[in-house]
């Protein structure tokens, strides 16, 4: 039996999407694997409690049969444990990763939102968890600048040495990404850090659905129910996408157009109009009969939702959904990104 623990240097790393890929490569090699996230973020309600979303995620994903409360011990919504001394956390955390070790033969164990002490809402870090479990420890770092990469990086090291199995750095911007290869990571090799891999920065994975976008806005299908599977790009309150018949649309001054993405990524940058992935009426009122009617013609959902234009612009752009088992077309989009240099097979001959 061994842990794995899989950390990030900072939110929306992408540190959950990296975990499915890893535990879905370790299921394919014929391993039983367990979950454990000690401290949950963003509580959801579902089977009349609380618990966090990769709690579920992985439940569901791995077909585990352990309740919530074990596999996710300590959710920033509750206050008690935080009263509870450092080590009297980390004892409990270590007794429920023995007790979800049982039958399995790696039980993957996901961080915090970062590896640092930076989140005030936790007083017990990754590294102390990691360490006591002495476990294999694989770092996910969302690029933000180059030198703030690079000391993150060292730092992890130099508190985790070789317990260190694997580095990933994340969400590299395309115009960095030849930098980060051809000098940042040869001299990070060089010192002897295990670089993994480092992927792009990429849209595909940001994509959300019709669907995630009701609920985060909490908004009313009016026409185009069986559409909500369908992915969003991007968002704009122009009108200069809206071609033949939604030209109607025009009139409507309270919206927001939808993007879908394209198939040919250098078509959509170039392209005049957009494809339009649907429609929010925002301010809460009924669209005219005409506007409902063009909707249906053009085959575009239609959604209603209360609230001025840009603050529901606002709550969209700042709302994050987390990822659900329905999301598997991202982890298999982000499983063929790793796979194009053979880095999962490589990090996972390492952690086994």
């Amino acid at each position: 039996m061994s842990f794995l623990f899989i950390g990030s240097t900072g939110d929306r790393a992408g540190h959950s999407l990296i975990a499915w890929a890893i535990a879905q490569r370790l299921v394919e090699k014929g391993l039983n694997v367990g979950f454990l996230k000690p401290f949950g973020t963003n509580p959801i309600h579902i089977e009349d409690l609380w618990t966090d979303p990769d709690a579920f995620l992985f439940r569901e994903v791995l077909n585990l049969r352990e309740p919530f409360d074990r596999i996710c011990p300590y959710l920033v919504s509750e206050e008690a444990w935080r009263q509870k001394e450092t080590q009297e956390i980390i004892d409990r955390i270590k007794s429920l990763a023995q007790e979800l070790s049982i039958g399995k033969d790696i039980l993957l164990i996901m961080g915090s939102r970062q590896i640092f002490f930076d989140d005030v809402s936790c007083h017990v870090s990754d590294i102390a968890i990691t360490n006591d479990l002495m476990a294999d420890f694989v770092l996910v770092n969302r690029y933000r600048e180059t030198s703030r990469s690079i000391y993150s990086i060292l730092s992890v090291c130099s508190l985790l040495k070789d317990r260190i199995k694997g580095i990933i750095l994340n969400r590299v911007p395309a115009e960095k990404l030849e930098e980060i290869k051809d000098h940042v990571v040869p001299s990070l090799v060089q010192k002897g850090i295990p670089i993994t891999t480092t992927l792009p920065e990429d849209p595909v994975l940001s994509f959300r659905s019709l669907g995630e976008i009701r609920e985060a806005l909490d908004g009313e299908i009016l026409w185009g129910d069986e559409s909500l599977g369908q992915p969003v790009s991007g968002m704009t309150v122009g009108s200069a996408d809206l071609r033949g018949k939604l030209q109607l649309f025009k009139r409507a001054y309270n919206k927001i157009i939808l993007l879908a993405p394209s198939l040919d990524r250098e078509i959509e940058e170039t392209a005049t109009h957009r494809p339009v992935a649907g429609i929010v009426l925002t301010g809460g009122r009924n669209p005219a009969p005409q506007l409902l009617q063009t909707a249906k013609n053009a085959g575009i959902p239609l959604m209603l939702v209360k609230g001025d234009t840009f603050a529901v612009l606002e709550r969209l752009e700042q709302s994050t959904p987390p990822l659900s088992p329905k999301d598997e077309i991202k982890v298999r989009y982000f499983t063929e990104l790793m796979d194009s240099n053979g880095a999962l097979d490589r990090l996972v001959e390492t952690v086994t």
